[in-house]
């Protein structure tokens, strides 16, 4: 090279001429990596070697001038190059290793390590940064050679040092980001460096360990894995607060995302494990062969699987609140980046689409073969020459900072890319090349057919792209890039919209998908057979997964395209899933085989669509009936169907339900199996899915006597849940199982179960053992102390369990719980390998136990077995005799927790025979607990026996009374089975309430007292049963003294009375007189003592319930809701001297914070007047002064709100010309609560908070002011408006110790409030959010550089609003803390509502939401989503003119026609927003979720006027939000037109829900949440007795504020002016506020009674269960009687 140079006339180096094409030296390099390759004995790679290292050696000297663009791209290729070549020497000579290796080798591996020394010392001068990137891929080789301890081992050590040791400043961030270095002394420098760097600002927290791991998973070593579980398994505790954290954060937990990171390293290595196998077919080279042999592929392979999985099991069945894991599938190469905008010549799909191929080319330049290498760099090569590739190259460094190009700059081209030919698609040619169906259903391998069918796809001319029709060298090379771009390819064929291409594509997949999913028997048996298939090597493509889901991934890549119209009028998003012609009810049967459960139900629900609308076209002509608003669209489907299509029809709940089951939706199910119970199959599966194991085991015992051939499966696994181990044990015996892998895992299952049946089979270590198989031959080797054996059993089962995971489908969190509790076993029992075959410390063992249960999801099916297993190994351990009494403890523990877990999920002959086994050990080991009897207790009540759970807990009761020496966990126990004894008499009613209470109850919570156990949780329940049981007798007697039969007697002792003093006076006969008299004064003086009796005790029962409320508040947060039962109390006995003096003295060691709840309730009864109990007033003032001071922006704007009652008026100026206000004459007398509010003020300026009063006082006034300003010019104005100069809003700014008023601050229980968001200053301009008022959208800036819009409204009353707000917040607490509505994360959604005065406020705008209205019909009432996909549909404006202009004999019908010529079509809005099929059934989910909790808790508090335009749906989350809350209280039935349902239920909201509509999800939700709120029914009614109470609550609407808010709807034929309409609102207020307190009272006492009524299901003088009084409502809500009579504003056809 040197002679070569000097022979150039040019005084340049050679490099410097190769620099001039910028691709010189690009082909020098896979020249010489190409000859690199092609030699096969040691001499000839020797030479290859030197003369690579040569000509890297001299690019070296010249890489700081750049090499001509090319420095980045020659870095990498000299590293990866030689990273491969140390691989296959390491490799080389017989099995690999150092026995192996030559000296030829040694030589060899001593050229490489200098040509890395050499780029290394060249890239630290120069890019450093460049060699950071590729120092893991570095040390992963090395280290392996370092491990090998050879001859060699040092100079690699040599180089890892050079990189870690000596440039630990130029490579910091790089080096502490790399994987621990192994153990042992030639790692110890190295290591000591690593952690120096990694830790320099000290310890990491598990969540920075996992973060850290996250950022490098794709290049992590095995030692990498090895730390996580290290971490993982070492900080139990931390790993717990992150699980917990689950629920707030959902997909971006950090648990989360390191189980999908793990799942995904599953998959690659089960794909690459089956690379390996298939290569053990084709006999391996000679010795002198380079590449890695299959065997120690495998064996690296399996070491990462084992890690993998020991991860895993320290994660566990870890409570992670997600129902989606993974949705769509995106290489790990690939990373797109986030900004999309802006994309000019490019739409963002086909970006995406060249990002995804330019990544992985550029990935495929370091593969370890040279032909990938070669294949990339000639299609980059040809790629960089068109003109797409260069305007991509061009955008993308534009969007991104990304280093891509970097490494392409050899590829690229300086030249102006010539005109881009025009390829001409030929027909023949391409029917030639893909009408066969030997290319798309071979009988050969999926790596043979992905690579044949693309190829053939691309040569078919049929691809125009300019970059897809290049890519034929790369497909061939790599099958994985076959996979990726095959949906490119379709896609950009059927862009053509050539008939015949896409007819011919149309064909062959529907062949395909016909082949194995066309036909399915509608019987359950056969399912699981069709799912069983593994799709082994030698198997069809359309029974391998990985085949299957290459089309239909095709299929969803399609679905998210936006189709061409293609002479349609225009294209819908609904018309994206019809690309191709094919049958989606195949596609859903495939992607169920493909355990894409997801797009199962997603396509199938769109075939049932497609059903449903060609059924619809065929009977056109036939008008909707009434009938048709009570089935549902997989009704209408099953009922519609020919009898030629029964059977395929019939599939399809099948097939549904199958698919709900696997993604763990409890509710959906249910929506399958309506009106198909008849089906024994469908039936045995619902009792299943239920838990109904003695009906399961009855139908499978009739299902096996017709049919004795039937398999005993279903008989093993219902003996087998329903906890009938022995009877389960003798069925086996009989019945032995044969080939049956079931079978046999039930038997192992039962024998390692049953503690001590050791003689079953044992089989060698093997993938293919099953779980339970496993678990009882490591159980035996580990009692018979074979640690090796335990091992090799461990290992053998995670393989298994990966293999598992990733053919269940890595998508839904349930399809991963069984395989994780699986893994969690195993790695708990190779924990207990160390106690018991290593002396490791039990307490340690034990102690990680203790922290896992704290994190576990709760669900009896997955920690069962995590739990059994634990009382075995205990059972060894203590056989062992390891640490006896604290393995005893736990042992007994462990049960207790098994018999909890099962009890409560009724699993009760379980938790029975968990507690017969307590009593086995008992009777051995004398432990004297006594806590796992309390739980023996609560077996048997929860078997309906309380005359044995009462004698069992009466047992225990007396035998805790009678122990010596009483610990505080003894107390605590004896404490809690008093307060339950005394709960179970009250229920059974067995004993008088006195005794009750003073026997059981007083003496738990003197029981508490007297142990000092006030922060025990025991403390808080004795406090809350005495308060409750207390209130609950005060309540019965405040209710029996209003009762009918207590004024019967009262008037009876009147009339005695009456009668001895008329007998005094009539004196004539003294005898009889005497003896009359003498007897109705005894009855008299015995009626009066009777009733100072009850008297004395109501007011004992008042006291106590206080005295005791107080105590709950002091104790702790979980009964924090009792507030308002304890302020109820108050206020109602503010006139008892002895309630203030306590409450006066009780609440002071209250926390304040605990007061928020009802700081609206509780400022409403300010006063300046003195009450009759003089203690009252000071004592709320006191309170209310209290918390404002600890809590200011809680609480200041409520009390700025009444003080500003009457601003309105102050500011109000007449809103019609010619007109003055009559309010604005008048002079405004402050009410009594007013001046309160004012005085107040005062006292808590004078208190320190001056400053931050005058600033929201400002604030308030600047919002009011602009509310009222005039805008009615600009009411067709739709662009922003500027808000006028003299506004005093526009010269606030920097109010830094106001918080932003629509932001949801969080409460602080220290009171400090630092950092909190500050308002900065408005935006000048507003816009009008239309409406009746003109209210103004505000733009808010915050002092976290946010910006929040605002809505500030006048001449509205937002009082009523807050207060529905405040009701909702309670109400979502209660479904909090119910375990079934808080695993489905059933809330209502709420907004700030924060009222400024009397008739003005401020609320938080909705982000993110839209009206239901805006999106179905538009603004304009003539488009929307109904002109979208309906156009021949009749318009909404002209069903309104219908039922407007229709008599009351003509509504019905009318509302008939009109809803058969308007059909619904929200189901388009989760297809639209959502494409991808498990983020639609999320969010649909959440939807339908979302509308039964809003539509049951709508119905108890009677919440009306709910038209299209008070529902919001958020564009996110899918939730609905409903605003506008006047109409409450069943307000709406005394409107003008009353309304006659009880929620809103149309057409189209139950069109969104799916093809189950109402079924399923949402009348199970809603009974879920009625549930709730019947258990919660004391609770509710106190609260709202609270709020109903409030003298501010405007309750009687008047006929003007009822004409008024029909009227304001009436947008389309409303003719009044805006002014009438605002003074006729004003006089309603005015109206509305004379209202005396006693009709208030009345009305509250009346809305009270219904609310009663309903939480106790009596609809219509019936009571009804649960269920029954859910159907009620629904069937209501939808019955077409009800809605054709409800006012045409409301548009109930929508």
């Amino acid at each position: 090279m040197q002679y070569l140079t000097k022979c150039c006339k040019s005084t340049s180096s050679l490099v410097t001429l190769l620099t001039s094409r910028q691709n010189n030296i690009q082909r020098v390099l896979l020249a010489l990596s190409s000859r690199l390759s092609q030699c096969y004995t040691s001499n000839e790679r020797g030479r290859a070697l030197l003369i690579y290292r040569l000509f890297v050696k001299l690019l070296m000297q010249e890489l700081g001038s750049g090499l001509g663009g090319s420095w980045a791209f020659v870095v990498r290729s000299a590293i990866h190059t030689i990273c491969h070549e140390i691989r296959k020497l390491r490799l080389s000579g017989g099995s690999g290793g150092a026995a192996g290796r030559t000296s030829a080798d040694g030589e060899m591996f001593d050229i490489c390590c200098d040509v890395l020394e050499c780029v290394f010392s060249a890239a630290l001068q120069s890019c450093a940064e460049e060699l950071a990137r590729h120092l893991s891929a570095i040390t992963a080789v090395l280290v392996d050679v370092v491990k090998q301890n050879t001859a060699q081992s040092q100079k690699a050590r040599s180089l890892l040092e050079l990189l870690v040791v000596q440039n630990t400043d130029k490579l910091a961030g790089a080096i502490a980001l790399l994987d621990p270095f192994p153990d042992g002394s030639a790692f110890s420098q190295l290591e000591a460096t690593h952690s120096a760097i990694k830790y320099a600002d000290g310890a990491l927290t598990l969540r920075e360990e996992l973060e850290l791991f996250l950022k490098t998973r794709a290049k992590c070593r095995l030692e990498g894995l090895v730390h996580v579980a290290e971490q993982l398994t070492a900080k139990r505790r931390e790993l717990a607060r992150l699980v917990l954290q689950c629920e707030e954060q959902q997909s971006q937990s950090v648990v989360v995302k390191l189980l999908c990171a793990l799942l995904g390293l599953c998959r690659s290595n089960v794909e690459e494990a089956r690379e390996c196998r298939s290569c053990e077919a084709i006999e391996e080279r000679s010795s002198a062969c380079r590449s890695e042999t299959t065997a120690e592929r495998l064996e690296h392979v399996g070491a990462v699987r084992q890690a993998v999985a020991k991860c895993l099991g320290c994660i566990g069945v870890a409570d992670l609140s997600i129902l989606v894991l993974q949705s769509q599938r995106i290489p790990d190469s690939v990373e797109l980046p986030g900004n999309l905008g802006n994309l000019e010549g490019f739409s963002s799909t086909e970006f995406q689409r060249n990002t995804a191929i330019f990544q992985c080319l550029n990935t495929y330049l370091t593969d370890p073969e040279v032909r990938v290498i070669s294949a990339a760099s000639t299609i980059l090569q040809e790629l960089l020459a068109t003109a797409s590739g260069q305007k991509f190259a061009a955008t993308y460094k534009e969007l991104t900072d990304d280093h891509l190009f970097n490494h392409l700059y050899p590829f690229r081209c300086k030249k102006k890319a010539p005109r881009a030919e025009v390829v001409k698609p030929d027909e023949d040619t391409f029917l030639s090349f893909v009408n066969a169906e030997v290319v798309w259903t071979p009988n050969s391998s999926h790596t043979d057919w992905i690579i044949g069918l693309v190829c053939n796809l691309i040569k078919s001319t049929a691809v125009t792209d300019e970059l897809l029709c290049r890519l034929v060298p790369i497909c061939k090379a790599k099958p994985k890039f076959c996979e990726l771009v095959f949906p490119f390819l379709i896609h950009d064929i059927l862009l053509l919209e050539n008939v015949t291409f896409k007819a011919v594509i149309s064909q062959q997949v529907r062949n395909f998908f016909a082949g194995a999913y066309g036909v399915v028997s509608s019987s359950r048996s056969t399912t699981p057979a069709l799912l069983d298939c593994t799709g082994g090597a030698h198997e069809p493509v359309y029974k391998n997964k990985r085949s299957v889901r290459v089309l239909l991934d095709t299929i969803q890549y399609l679905r998210m395209q936006r189709r061409p119209a293609a002479g349609r009028p225009h294209s819908t998003e609904w018309d994206n899933n019809f690309w191709l012609d094919v049958d989606y009810l195949h596609l859903a049967r495939a992607a169920h085989f493909c355990s894409a459960f997801f797009m199962s139900i997603l396509f199938t629900e769109i075939w049932c669509d497609v059903r449903a609308t060609e059924e619809a076209a065929s009977e056109a002509h036939k008008q909707k009936s009434s009938q048709d608003f009570l089935l549902s669209q997989l009704d209408h489907v099953s009922t519609s169907s020919s009898s030629a299509e029964d059977d395929q029809d019939c599939t399809v709940p099948s097939l549904l339900l199958e698919s709900y089951r696997a993604v763990g939706d409890p509710d959906g199910v249910y929506g399958c199996v309506v009106g198909r119970l008849t089906n024994p199959a469908i039936r045995v599966n619902m009792y299943e899915f239920e838990g109904k194991w003695e009906q399961t085991l009855g139908m499978h015992d009739l299902l096996k006597a017709q049919d004795p051939s039937r398999s005993a499966v279903g008989i093993v696994g219902a003996l087998q849940h329903a906890g009938l181990e022995h009877l389960l044990s003798n069925y086996l015996e009989r019945n032995e199982p044969g080939s049956c892998a079931a079978l046999l895992e039930a038997q192992y299952a039962s024998a390692w179960k049953s503690l001590g049946r050791w003689t079953l089979e044992e089989a060698p270590p093997s993938r293919d053992m099953g779980f339970n198989q496993v678990l009882y031959g490591s159980l035996l080797a580990l009692r018979e102390g074979e640690e090796k054996g335990v091992r090799l059993l461990l290992a053998a089962g995670r393989s298994s369990a990966v293999d598992e995971l990733v053919h269940n489908g890595l998508e839904a969190t349930k399809s991963v719980y069984p395989t994780l509790a699986k893994l969690q076993c195993l790695g708990e029992l190779e924990s207990a390998v160390g106690v018991v075959c290593s002396g490791a410390r039990v307490c340690e063992l034990l102690e990680r136990w203790r922290q896992s249960d704290k994190f576990c999801l709760a669900e009896f099916d997955y920690v069962e077995p995590v739990l059994a297993l634990r009382s075995c190994v205990l059972s060894i351990l203590a056989e062992k005799g390891k640490n006896r009494e604290e393995v005893r403890t736990f042992t007994i523990d462990c049960l207790e927790r098994i018999s909890s877990l099962a009890r409560e999920s009724g699993h009760l002959q379980v938790a029975e025979k968990s507690m017969f086994r307590i009593k086995e050990l008992e009777n051995i080991w004398h432990t004297n607990m006594l806590s796992w009897r309390l739980e023996e207790a609560d077996v048997y009540w929860a078997r309906k026996e309380p005359e044995t759970a009462l004698c069992f807990l009466k047992s225990l009761v007396q035998d805790l009374k009678s122990v010596p020496n009483v610990s505080s966990s003894t107390a605590a126990l004896y404490a809690k089975a008093l307060c339950l004894y005394g709960d179970w008499l009250a229920t059974t009613h067995f004993k008088h309430p006195c005794v009750i209470m003073e026997e059981y109850l007083e003496k738990a919570v003197e029981c508490v007292d007297i142990n000092r156990l006030h922060g025990h949780p025991v403390a808080v329940d004795a406090y809350m049963m005495l308060a409750r049981y207390a209130d609950n007798q005060y309540q019965h007697i405040v209710d029996y003294t209003k009762s009918s039969t207590y004024e019967a007697k009262q008037a009876l002792v009147r009339d005695n009375q009456q009668s001895a003093d008329m007998i005094r006076l009539m004196d004539k006969n003294q005898s009889i007189s005497n003896r009359t008299l003498i007897i109705l004064e005894k009855q008299t003086v015995l009626d009066q003592r009777e009733d100072a009796e009850m008297l004395k005790q109501k007011e004992r029962f008042l006291v106590k319930s206080i005295d005791n409320y107080i105590k709950v508040l002091r104790a702790g947060d979980e009964h924090d809701l009792s507030i308002f039962r304890l302020i109820s109390l108050w206020f109602c006995n503010s006139e008892n001297a002895s309630v203030n003096a306590l409450i006066s003295k009780g609440l002071e060691a209250v926390p304040s914070y605990k007061f928020l709840l009802l700081m609206y309730q509780l400022a409403a009864r300010m006063s300046t007047k003195q009450q009759r109990c003089r203690l009252f007033q000071p004592t709320l003032d006191g309170f209310i002064r209290r918390t404002v001071l600890d809590h200011p922006h809680h609480t200041l704007p409520i009390i700025l709100a009444l003080a500003n009652s009457n601003k309105d008026t102050e500011l109000f100026k007449p809103a019609a010309k010619g007109r003055k206000s009559t309010a604005s004459k008048s002079v405004v007398q402050e009410e009594d609560r007013v001046l309160a509010a004012k005085n107040m003020l005062s006292s808590l300026k004078s208190r320190g908070q001056s400053e931050l009063i005058g600033s929201m006082e400002e604030l308030s006034d600047a919002f009011i002011r602009l509310a009222y300003s005039d805008a009615s010019s600009f009411k067709k104005v739709t662009t922003p408006i500027n808000i006028p100069k003299d506004q005093p809003l526009l010269k606030l700014r920097n109010l830094h110790s106001v918080a932003m008023p629509t932001l949801e601050l969080e409460m602080d229980k220290s009171s400090k409030y630092e950092n909190i968001v500050h308002i900065v200053r408005f935006e000048p301009t507003f816009k009008l959010a239309g409406g009746l008022n003109l209210p103004k959208i505000l733009t808010c800036i915050g002092s976290d550089g946010q910006k929040r819009r605002q809505l500030v409204k006048a001449r509205d009353d937002l009082r009523q609003d807050a207060v529905m707000e405040q009701v909702f917040g309670i109400v979502n607490k209660l479904l909090a803390r119910q375990a079934e509505t808080k695993k489905r994360r059933m809330h209502i959604r709420q907004y700030k509502v924060m009222p400024l005065s009397q008739r003005s406020g401020l609320l938080e705008w909705c982000e993110g939401t839209m009206p239901l209205g805006a999106y179905l019909i538009g603004d304009d009432h003539k488009s929307g989503a109904h002109h979208k996909y309906r156009p021949d549909d009749w318009t909404a404006v002209m069903c309104r003119t219908l039922m407007t202009k229709s008599d009351s004999g003509q509504k019905y019908a009318n509302f008939l026609k009109a809803c058969s010529n308007f059909q619904p079509v929200f189901r388009h809005f989760f297809l639209e927003a959502f494409p991808d099929p498990a983020l639609w059934y999320e969010r649909r989910l959440a939807y339908t979720r979302s509308m039964a909790t809003n539509s049951i808790v709508g119905y108890i508090l009677g919440l009306g006027d709910r038209h299209v335009q008070n529902i919001l749906i958020d564009c996110n989350t899918a939730e609905v939000v409903h605003i506008d809350l006047g109409i409450a209280f069943e307000q709406g039935k005394i409107l003008p037109t009353p309304e006659t349902v009880p929620f809103r239920l149309t057409s189209d909201l139950i069109d969104g829900m799916g093809v189950t509509g109402t079924e399923g999800v949402f009348r199970r939700c809603c009974e879920k949440t009625m549930e709730v709120m019947r258990s919660s029914l004391e609770t509710i009614l106190t609260i709202l007795e609270v709020l109903l109470y409030d003298p501010l609550y405007a309750w009687n609407l008047t006929p003007l504020k009822a004409y008024c808010v029909q009227r304001k709807r009436d947008d389309v034929q409303a003719d009044a002016s805006s002014g009438d309409l605002l003074d006729i609102t004003d006089k309603a207020s005015s109206f509305a506020s004379c209202s005396s307190e006693g009709d208030v009272n009345k009305m509250a006492e009346r809305v009270l009674l219904r609310l009663r009524q309903k939480l106790q299901g009596v609809e219509d003088g019936v009571p009804l269960s649960i269920a029954g009084q859910v159907g009620h409502l629904i069937q209501e809500a939808r019955d077409p009687k009800n809605l054709s009579l409800l006012y045409p504003g409301w548009q109930p056809y929508i």
